[in-house]
């Protein structure tokens, strides 16, 4: 399928980044990149083509916008190409997170195998590695996790692997939906390796209106600061007290409004991690 990319050289502000990336997620658009004040997002051509309209109008609310290409991504072997660029991460002999046409490494307690297409969660990028760090220190044995913005599924997996009873994960893309479901399903084996009761692992498509009535011991949600702070009171709802929260998706110097909503949902601090300007931190419900 060919593809529209979206490349905006804008002026806009970290914040006003996050909800006009948001807003054309509801318009379709299935990835996104960022790099300074370059900002590129991909869609179907098809999809580009039905709702042009729509996405003028998100555009139009936000400013300043100097300069927009639309540039056509002919069809291609995406197999071949992440072959040629994409670089699997090893974190000591914790895991080994890599794509199908990389080898396992039998020296590593997990290997995930990740077919990333065009989902976010590759372990590449600092809040997902961070992440990984905190479900190495703090294995969710025997427990239901909730993996919110899922993307490819690798916290889940992992998570899975490490010996949670139930792991629900959930993603408003549906690309990143169908991902996390082949993901799963490419660890299926590992996940059951050595386990006395088969994991519980789900999908679902959604954002946090599926929480109502749901009920997890710990829950990991790795997306941005303007959906965490909004969800806020949904992810501590799921969580019974002495539950945990473990958030990444923001900056360092977001903490205080992060925390601040945390607060409000009697969610408090326990510890963070940060690394290039990314963090990741812990909340205990009271």
């Amino acid at each position: 399928m060919n593809y529209i990319a979206l490349k905006l050289r804008h002026a806009m502000s970290e914040i006003d980044t996050d909800l006009c990336v948001d807003a054309l997620a509801g318009a379709g658009f299935e990835s996104f990149e960022t790099e300074g004040n370059l900002l590129t997002a991909y869609i179907p051509q098809p999809e580009y083509e039905r709702r042009r309209g729509e996405i003028d109008a998100v555009l139009a609310g936000y400013a300043p916008i100097e300069e927009r290409k639309d540039e056509l991504i002919p069809d291609r072997d995406w197999n071949a190409v992440w072959e040629s660029s994409y670089e699997p991460v090893r974190f000591g002999n914790f895991c080994f997170v890599h794509a199908p046409f990389h080898t396992p490494l039998a020296e590593v307690k997990y290997n995930i195998e990740i077919e990333p297409k065009m989902s976010f969660g590759t372990a590449h990028h600092p809040t997902t590695s961070l992440m990984i760090r905190f479900l190495e220190e703090e294995p969710p044995v025997g427990k239901a996790v909730l993996d919110m913005g899922c993307g490819t599924g690798v916290l889940g997996i992992l998570a899975a692997m490490q010996g949670a009873e139930r792991v629900l994960g959930i993603d408003v893309d549906e690309w990143a939906y169908r991902n996390a479901l082949e993901n799963v399903n490419r660890n299926r084996e590992a996940i059951d390796r050595n386990k006395v009761v088969r994991p519980q692992v789900e999908i679902k498509l959604g954002d946090a209106a599926l929480l109502e009535n749901m009920r997890f011991d710990c829950v990991l949600a790795n997306i941005n600061r303007n959906i965490l702070v909004r969800d806020m009171a949904s992810y501590a709802a799921v969580l019974p007290v002495g539950g945990t929260l473990y958030l990444s998706g923001f900056y360092e110097e977001d903490m205080e409004i992060v925390e601040r909503a945390c607060n409000a949902c009697r969610l408090f601090y326990r510890r963070h991690v940060a690394h290039e300007r990314w963090t990741a931190a812990k909340f205990c419900k009271k």
